[in-house]
């Protein structure tokens, strides 16, 4: 058995797969063309930026959106975006058309990562093990797309390595059809909804919101704060200070990779953990040992080996929290709020990406990059302690 049903259980992993795996390749290959094409540095940088700004500002909108019409309809029209809009990009070298279908393609990936978890969470009701399950198809997307976006550009340039990214936007819509045959979810009835419903309105938001008001949303949402916190240090300072001491980009890489690796064992052994510990007491344990596996770099940079040790505990660590904040926010959400629900969680998360980094560096430009580590690692951990004891009354 995978999720609920075979088929249905096998489209949600594969979809699991392909959606996660369609940003981690655009992380590889749009800056490779941005490069090839002749752009500078700054123009790269916004290129790169442009693609979380519209899912920063309508993560909501899209799972409100998904509670209106249904998560499948929602994930079919983002899997066709996410298939036709990559093949465009070979098109142009012009800064201004790559920033736009940046944002058009950002959104339609964001909003297609937010559908594959939702419709996990609708089909594995709330049980560990089947939510561990997609954990692990989706971190087996994110580290096996880059790989294959990466070498196709080697061997066969732009245009194949565009056409990976389509294929997996191909792949979502052909499992769509394999697993909504006999899905168990139902989609809300709108044959035709009108174009008024994709426009942002307040009282769908007044109301996705206020499910900040459920003790299990308002967990799941600090906790996914905390918890990103380790993400957002990885993918900004703790790269620029492993190249500053001499660490080559592939030896970076590859650390970066075994954490991938690494959460797939995590997730495996998640739904036993959690019987042991209790899930909220094992998600702050984990976000605990996430922080300190990373903010410790600076005290272990000079031996390699523990640096790949860290890696491989905070890999353990973020796998087995995945899956069981999802279980937490299915079990506490009703079924037709679950869309607006992992928005909001998606909305808390861009917004820890942008403020982890934007703190740490300035306490890096204050003081010493070395001491960022320590202070931003201290007082997350301080802020997880009083999640803990405050989410005695939450949970």
């Amino acid at each position: 058995m995978t999720l609920r049903g075979d088929r249905e259980g096998t489209a949600v992993l594969g979809v699991g797969l392909f959606t996660n795996g369609v940003w981690d390749m655009l992380s590889v290959v749009v800056p490779l063309y941005a490069v090839a094409v002749g752009l500078n540095a700054a123009e790269i940088g916004l290129i790169v930026a442009a693609r979380s700004v519209l899912p920063a500002l309508l993560s909501i909108h899209g799972g409100i959106l998904m509670d209106q019409l249904g998560t499948r309809r929602v994930l079919r029209w983002v899997a066709l975006s996410s298939a036709a809009l990559p093949m465009l990009f070979p098109f142009s070298g012009w800064f201004t058309v790559l920033v736009l279908l940046q944002l058009m393609l950002g959104l339609a990936s964001g909003v297609a990562m937010a559908a594959s978890q939702t419709w996990s969470l609708q089909t594995s009701r709330g049980m560990t093990d089947l939510l561990a399950r997609y954990s692990i198809a989706s971190r087996i997307g994110t580290f096996i797309g880059p790989v294959v976006v990466g070498a196709a550009w080697d061997l066969f340039g732009a245009w194949v390595a565009f056409a990976c990214v389509s294929i997996c936007g191909a792949g979502t819509i052909a499992l769509l059809a394999f697993g909504g045959q006999t899905s168990a979810v139902t989609d809300p009835p709108h044959p035709t909804p009108p174009l008024s419903v994709l426009v942002p309105r307040w009282q769908p938001h007044k109301e996705a919101l206020l499910l900040v008001l459920l003790p299990a949303v308002a967990f799941v949402l600090t906790a996914s704060f905390l918890r990103n916190a380790s993400g957002a240090i990885q993918s900004s300072l703790y790269v620029v200070y492993l190249g500053g001491i001499g660490l080559s980009g592939t030896m970076i890489g590859l650390l970066v990779a075994i954490v991938e690796l690494s959460g797939v064992l995590g997730s495996l052994v998640a739904a036993r953990m959690e019987r042991r510990m209790g899930g909220n007491r094992l998600v702050l344990a984990c976000i605990m040992v996430s922080i300190v596996s990373i903010a410790v770099t600076p005290l272990i940079s000079q031996v390699v080996s523990l640096l790949f040790l860290a890696c491989i505990v905070r890999g353990i660590a973020q796998g087995l929290s995945q899956p069981l904040m999802f279980a937490i926010l299915s079990a506490g959400v009703p079924h037709n709020r679950q869309g607006s629900s992992v928005g909001l969680r998606n909305a808390v998360i861009r917004l820890s990406s942008i403020v982890t980094p934007a703190v740490m560096g300035m306490i890096a430009e204050a003081w010493s990059i070395e001491a960022s580590f320590y202070t931003i690692g201290a007082t997350f951990l301080v802020a997880t302690v009083v999640l803990g004891f405050v989410g005695r009354r939450l949970v």
